[in-house]
């Protein structure tokens, strides 16, 4: 049996899993290619405008899925205690059934950890079912799911590159420890640090971002909210007066309140995509951090309409100002209350 996973939106986060899951179970997960722009044109047609970009991707890569057997489209409710998942994660599969392919089935399953360990493996066993398999069967491609998760996600803080490294996670696991030592990159001195905080579907989407990751990468050293461990994460969090119940967003603002605090790194860049409700909160929280601390700091918002040109724009000054003010002008606010060195009060 083949099933079709989207390579867009939870493919970012929780492959590992599901790819270790199926592949115990003896079916063979086929994902669609990388974006183009025929997958972007087909999800814009197969959803509402105001729809994010993301969604629109996932519709795309929906349609991008060919000589499958079914197409899987888990509902991520919450991925750990206390959180829940973006609601538009909430809503899938039910509002991208318009992309699917006619005559394909979809497979579908309710993963929600706020209610124990206990219930998201009766609901996996739920779906084993349906796919011929006995309870013992799931129990087992649950564990080997788990393993290949928590591989993936403790690779991370060594610098492990998402998309480059993603074809072992489909081998054994002994070739995926061993692959950590190799793609630790050696930070090169004098080279900026650069820290490119957002959801990681967008992040690590080079189509959607306009090659963004690998433009940073070619003049700066360039740090992920994957590459910050949960404890860092959870250090940051501190000091908030409600907790922030959107485990992505929890993620990317305790990471990001690290990268803010941390003097090795010279400036932020926050990615964004339009509409986003989440983002729209916690990017206002860190802006607000940045100034307090006059760290350089930048948002970029993206759409289906962005262009190459004014995002390199953006880009090459703000990487300019950052090396500038790093280099000759250590002592300018990044933010304008200091503008020359006699007005410099510090």
């Amino acid at each position: 049996m083949k099933i079709g996973f989207p390579r867009a939106l939870f493919y970012y986060d929780y492959f590992p899993f599901w790819s270790g899951f199926f592949s115990a179970l003896d079916i063979k997960v086929v994902t669609s290619p990388p974006t183009h722009r025929q997958i972007m044109e087909q999800g814009l047609r197969r959803v509402s405008d105001d729809t994010c970009l993301p969604i629109k991707l996932l519709a795309g890569h929906i349609q991008a899925l060919e000589d499958v057997d079914a197409i899987f489209l888990p509902r991520m409710v919450s991925v750990e205690a206390n959180t829940y998942s973006c609601p538009k994660f909430l809503g899938i599969p039910e509002s991208l059934l318009p992309a699917v392919p006619p005559g394909i089935p979809v497979l579908t399953v309710t993963v929600n950890w706020r209610k124990g360990k206990r219930q998201v493996l009766k609901d996996l066993q739920v779906l084993g079912l349906q796919l011929g398999k006995g309870r013992a069967d799931i129990r087992k491609a649950f564990t080997l799911g788990q393993e290949w998760q928590k591989r993936y996600q403790d690779s991370n803080g060594s610098g492990w590159d998402f998309e480059k490294n993603l074809p072992q996670i489909e081998s054994t696991a002994k070739r995926i420890a061993s692959s950590q030592k190799d793609t630790v990159p050696l930070n090169e001195p004098g080279r900026l640090r650069i820290a490119l905080v957002g959801h990681s579907y967008l992040t690590q989407e080079p189509y959607a971002n306009l090659n963004l990751l690998r433009r940073l990468r070619k003049k700066a050293e360039v740090e992920l909210v994957q590459n910050v461990n949960l404890e860092e994460v959870n250090n940051h969090l501190s000091g908030l007066r409600k907790k922030i119940f959107w485990n992505h967003a929890k993620q990317i603002f305790g990471a990001g309140k690290k990268f803010i605090t941390d003097p090795d790194i010279d400036g932020i860049i926050y990615l964004s995509c339009f509409g986003c409700g989440t983002d729209s909160i916690v990017q206002g929280l860190l802006a607000s951090s940045a100034r307090e601390t006059h760290k350089p700091y930048m948002m970029i918002t993206l759409d289906e309409h962005s262009g190459e040109a004014g995002l390199v724009t953006r880009l090459e000054a703000f990487l300019d100002m950052v090396e500038r003010r790093k280099v000759h002008e250590g002592y300018v606010s990044a933010h304008g209350e200091h503008l020359d060195s006699d007005s410099n009060s510090l």
